[in-house]
């Protein structure tokens, strides 16, 4: 059971969020019924997001940061956006991989990295993980979302702490040799350029192939069935959607509550469900839809030593990109 510390009449809970409001109302009405807590939720993309807490300071009405990446969350934390705060109950749930030991951030869902393909067009055996993709073999079929963004930059940061820089820089500069146009587009994109033979191979997150695979929009679920996946056998890359107090919180205790109250088990059902990720807590169900993607097996290394290496991603990034022009 959780705690829900006592509130002085009229104040409520400010959230600060990067998920879309539709995917968060559910949890928040829930929240508000069981505590008697008023809940602001206020969305907005990552980089504003931190943009906004840092020039409000001392004066920011937020008491919760919930957003999605690993780069976002040590970014906040680098900037002294949030405030170290410490829970029996989320040391318990949340594995220590998926959480920052000092209680800056805490991992709440998961999503991973996987490859896609056309089955027609590539054999199974060609593709065994993430190092194929460098192979000589997808000369010009592979594509990308650019590799600037934080989604790839963490990706690749994980490849520097399998692989270190020298492997690194080399997987890269072959990748760019393998491309089939210029890195781009998002990751539905992605999926929707193998099915349509723009290229062969693609990279994306889990959770945009499954909304694409089990959604409403029949033209996506169509493309979505057109390829196949493949689960790297080297160990997935894992990142997070994940949140943390705010340094200045009016309500840290409250925020920590509200932390704590994500990581029981009809809130991780319903906080991963409701964009297709996987619940971060052991023993709750995954979606039907994520069933349909079968198991995989995550790399064990922690998310503290991949942000390490987030500053080095970016410069080989960009010296691969002056490189290539």
């Amino acid at each position: 059971m959780h705690w829900a510390p006592a509130l002085l009449a009229g104040e409520s809970l400010v959230i600060y969020g990067s998920r879309q409001q539709a995917l968060m109302e559910p949890l928040l009405m829930a929240y508000r019924e069981a505590h008697g807590v008023e809940v602001r939720y206020i969305q907005e993309k990552s980089t504003p997001l931190l943009k906004r807490l840092a020039d409000e300071g001392e004066g920011s009405p937020a008491d919760l940061l919930l957003t999605a990446d690993i780069g976002v969350l040590e970014a906040a934390r680098e900037k002294g956006l949030l405030q170290a705060k410490q829970s029996a109950l989320l040391s318990s749930l949340i594995p220590a991989k998926y959480r920052d030991p000092q209680g800056y951030w805490f991992g709440l869902s998961l999503r991973a990295r996987m490859i896609i393909y056309a089955p027609g067009r590539v054999a199974h055996n060609t593709l065994q993980g993430y190092t194929d993709l460098a192979a000589p073999v997808l000369r010009a079929r592979v594509c990308v979302r650019s590799l600037s963004h934080v989604y790839n930059q963490s990706f690749i940061a994980g490849l520097l702490v399998r692989w270190g820089e020298a492997r690194t820089r080399e997987w890269l500069h072959r990748l760019a040799g393998n491309l089939a146009r210029p890195s781009q587009g998002g990751d539905r994109d992605q999926v929707r350029a193998v099915a349509e033979g723009e290229c062969d191979v693609a990279v994306v997150n889990s959770y945009y192939y499954a909304l694409m695979l089990n959604g409403e929009d029949e033209k996506d679920r169509k493309i979505a069935e057109q390829v196949a996946l493949l689960w790297p056998d080297e160990g997935v890359h894992v990142n997070i959607s994940g949140g943390g107090v705010t340094r200045f919180s009016q309500h840290p205790q409250l925020a920590m509550d509200f932390l704590e109250f994500l990581t029981s088990f009809d809130s991780q059902r319903l906080f991963a469900e409701l964009n297709q990720e996987y619940p971060v807590v052991s023993g709750v169900p995954v979606s039907h839809a994520l069933m349909r993607l079968g198991a995989f097996e995550a790399d064990y290394r922690p998310l503290t030593l991949i942000a390490r290496q987030r500053q080095k991603a970016s410069e080989l990034i960009q010296e691969l990109y002056d490189n290539h022009e």
